[in-house]
């Protein structure tokens, strides 16, 4: 059974949540990921460098490069507006540099080769820049790079990189309604997103390949949009924080192996998308903070485990899982969220840690055998508050467990709880302890029971508390103790070689 500790995520919060929520670092293939300070000291052969300075009122300077052989270097400075640069190579270890600063440039940098780099640095608005490298050194190759720095509005860029090994580098974006595609083809290939900062932002980020990753460090700002497309084996993709407002974030993975992490999710009105597809995959979420976010994620295959906190209110998580061994684990603080998890298959685990919070909708459904199912509401710290909770779950087939502990010393009032089991062998333990809480528990098959933590008896001790047991079979078993004020005590039993025990104080 997966059991997150309740305690480990107090003292989270305690902590302000921030380097206790990191997710670890993917490892990288680079073993050096920047290009030289001194970008042509490494130019061997034929080397251009160009300068061009357009004044106000002239604009519209054109630089065409074009070199062949090995070890080349080609850079290029402009200042000024509505420039042309296109630089092409041809060869292995050639390297291109562009330092542009204006509005409506045109820079294009084509390289075909192996142990290619490329580095863009632009500062203004309405430009177009533009990456296609391409080479091929075969499974394990480690070959060209693209490096891009960016400040301004309304700038477009495009990365296209072929087979083999490569890298794409945004190390600092900032600005607003920038459109940024870029498109990996082959194996060991790599995509990281350092920093971004602005909004209405838009990233099309699509990978084939044998081991893809895309990191996103830190993106801030408000209105943006990151959709990655990862094809293939071992893929990894990443986020560190997401701070801001209407951002959407949708991913899909196809293949093996795949992890899709965001550690740190901050803002309101978010909407974040996982899809997954194959085996052994797994998605975690550190930390969602923040009003009114989405996350909806769908994982089907074998393996899969599925995780996610939210510190907030209205919060909707919903979750669809498929296959064999599927683990989830769901927890809250905040008041006026919904969780909906849906586990189809073999050997799922379900955990609900509702430890802090009001008005919350939990939601459960197992279909498969030998499920498990575990809600703690407050507990094992009595000392934090919850109010007004639904609980609902579902399961179906044989040999199903369900686990439900309210404990409230302070406060655990107005809590209902739902549970339904149908099938042969199932168990229910429960301990509950508060005021005004609702329980209502119907069995249906032979050899059920609703007992207490460890198979001992139940505890249940409150005021005003309604408990209800419907069973429908052969040998079942209710067994417990109340201690109570003015509660409700309702159990059916139907069937033969029934027992129900219960003492009331």
């Amino acid at each position: 059974m997966l059991k997150k500790s309740l305690i480990s995520c107090a003292i989270v919060m305690a902590l302000g949540y921030g380097n206790a929520a990191l997710a670890a670092q993917p490892q990288s293939k680079n073993t050096q990921d920047t290009i030289q300070s001194d970008f042509m000291a490494g130019a061997q052969q034929n080397r251009v460098e160009i300068n061009q300075n357009s004044s106000e009122s002239v604009e519209g300077n054109e630089i065409n490069l074009l070199q062949s052989g090995e070890t080349n270097g080609a850079k290029a400075t402009v200042t000024g507006g509505s420039n042309h640069i296109t630089s092409e190579q041809k060869g292995d270890s050639n390297l291109q540099l562009a330092t542009i600063t204006g509005d409506s440039n045109h820079i294009t940098h084509y390289q075909s080769g192996n142990k290619a780099k490329s580095n863009v640095e632009l500062t203004g608005d309405a430009n177009m820049v533009s990456f296609n490298q391409s080479g091929d050194t075969g499974r394990g190759g480690i070959t060209n790079q693209i490096r891009l720095k960016a400040q301004g509005d309304d700038n477009t860029v495009n990365v296209t990189q072929g087979g083999g090994g490569h890298w794409t580098f945004i190390d600092d974006l900032q600005g607003h309604n920038n459109e940024v595609t870029i498109e990996q083809q082959g194996e060991w290939n790599e995509i990281r997103l350092k920093e971004i900062i602005g909004e209405d932002n838009e990233f099309e980020i699509e990978q084939e390949g044998y081991w893809n990753v895309v990191t996103v460090n830190e993106l801030t700002g408000n209105d943006n949009d990151l959709e990655v497309n990862q094809q293939g084996d071992r893929n990894n993709f990443q986020v560190d924080l997401l701070n801001g407002d209407d951002n959407n974030l949708s991913t899909e993975q196809y293949g093996n192996n795949n992890s899709i992490d965001f550690a740190i999710v901050e803002g309101e009105e978010n909407n974040l998308i996982v899809q997954q597809r194959g085996e052994q995959n797994s998605f975690s979420s550190g930390m969602i903070v923040g009003a009114d976010n989405k996350l909806n994620a769908q994982q089907s295959g074998n393996e899969n485990a599925l995780e996610v906190e939210m510190i907030g209110s209205d919060n909707n998580f919903t979750a669809l899982q498929t296959g064999l061994e599927n683990k989830s684990y769901m927890g809250a603080v905040g008041d006026n969220n919904k969780f909906t998890n849906i586990q189809l298959g073999n050997n799922n685990d379900s955990h609900i840690a509702n430890f802090n919070g009001s008005d919350n909708t939990f939601t459960v459904n197992q279909v498969g055998n030998d499920n498990k199912a575990l809600v703690q509401t407050s507990y094992p710290n009595v000392s934090l508050d919850t109010t007004g909770n639904t609980i609902k779950l579902d399961q179906l087939q044989n040999e199903n467990d369900a686990s439900v502990t309210l404990s409230s010393e302070v406060a655990s009032v107005n809590n209902t709880i739902d549970l339904v089991q149908d099938g042969a062998l199932n168990a229910i333990d429960l301990m509950l302890e508060g005021s005004n809480n609702t329980v209502d528990i119907a069995q249906t098959g032979d050899m059920n029971m609703v007992v207490g933590i460890d198979q001992g008896a139940f505890v249940i001790a409150g005021n005003d508390l309604s408990f209800n047991v419907v069973q429908n079979g052969t040998g079942n078993l209710v067994e417990g103790g109340m201690s109570q004020l003015n509660g409700d005590v309702s159990v059916t039993q139907v069937g033969d070689y029934n027992t129900t025990t219960i003492v009331q104080q």
